[in-house]
């Protein structure tokens, strides 16, 4: 009678983890949303993504212009060349992801994780960065023209022949960051002494 007892609560209790996986994993036109998914090239536009596990993800190319991914988890993904201009990546997590050549001009990154990502090439023109983490990030050639910066951690990060035309980097938490070849003309409180 007990071992009936238990394996019925093993059936409903199975029975609800797939109910509950059911729900997590969901589709935007031809894009599953879960990790390590390949949604290379889809079309995410101003699509509603907040919340979403997409670490490991493969959306290089994507258009994700003026998405919501407030508190997404872009840990290890791939948006090299993703077009997420004016999109919301506040308090997302994206350690380590790969968004080399994305454009991200006007996007709000405020607040978040971007800890040992790579953005050599990326343009974030406008972009809201302020007290994000970008520690130990690669920036090599990023646009970062009019870029707001306030209270941001870019400790170790690497900024070779970055352009901070016009940025903001007040209280800029920088040790040991390299800035080599960076053009800095107008920008506020950038480190001229490097």
């Amino acid at each position: 009678m007990k071992q009936l007892f238990f394996t019925l609560i093993l059936l409903h209790v199975s029975s609800q983890l797939a109910q509950a996986e059911e729900v997590t994993e969901r589709r935007i036109g031809n894009c599953v949303i879960m990790p390590k998914t390949n949604c290379a090239g889809a079309d995410l536009r101003n699509a509603d993504l907040r919340h979403a596990k997409l670490g490991n993800a493969n959306l290089a190319g994507a258009d994700l212009r003026g998405a919501n991914l407030v508190r997404a988890d872009l840990r290890h993904a791939n948006l090299k060349g993703a077009d997420l201009r004016g999109a919301n990546l506040e308090s997302v997590q994206a350690w380590a992801a790969f968004l080399q050549g994305a454009k991200l001009n006007k996007a709000n990154l405020r607040g978040g994780g971007f800890e040992f990502a790579r953005l050599s090439g990326a343009k974030l023109i406008d972009a809201d960065l302020r007290a994000a983490n970008f520690e130990m990030a690669w920036f090599a050639k990023a646009d970062l023209t009019r870029a707001n910066l306030k209270n941001a951690n870019v400790q170790e990060a690497k900024f070779y022949d970055a352009n901070f035309k016009d940025a903001v980097m007040d209280g800029v938490f920088k040790r040991y960051a390299i800035f080599q070849g960076a053009y800095m003309e107008g920008c506020e409180l950038c480190p001229h002494d490097w």
